[in-house]
């Protein structure tokens, strides 16, 4: 998957959504937002508690509007909407605090396609 930013530009940005509905199931909303995710192209990781993306901030705060979007043409008539955004420079990568060294068995933090 090709780099949609470089990576002076490049930010961590993990969000959640909290759908209501009226009627119907809150996850299946959330389903649709994961879906908007997936669909954008931008490596991510969906967890339990929120799905974090890498990328340009303006790009994956689109991504995150559409998403929000997502979740209220399922249904949803109110959505509640977390978000964190990680920024470093590359003087930061000598801190605990990076995501290149990875925290899965094939040593990516991220789904790449």
């Amino acid at each position: 998957m090709a780099e949609t930013a470089d990576a002076r530009n490049t930010v961590m940005l993990a969000f959640q959504v909290i759908p209501r509905l009226r009627e119907g199931n809150n996850f299946e909303a959330v389903d649709r937002a994961i879906a908007v995710v997936k669909a954008s192209g931008v490596p991510f990781q969906a967890g339990a508690m929120e799905t974090t993306m890498r990328g340009e901030l303006d790009q994956l705060l689109e991504i995150v509007k559409r998403a929000v979007k997502a979740c209220l043409e399922f249904g949803a008539v109110e959505v509640i909407t977390n978000i964190k955004i990680h920024t470093t420079t590359p003087e930061a990568h000598d801190t605990f605090c990076t995501y290149t060294r990875g925290v899965t068995p094939n040593k990516s933090v991220f789904i790449e396609d």
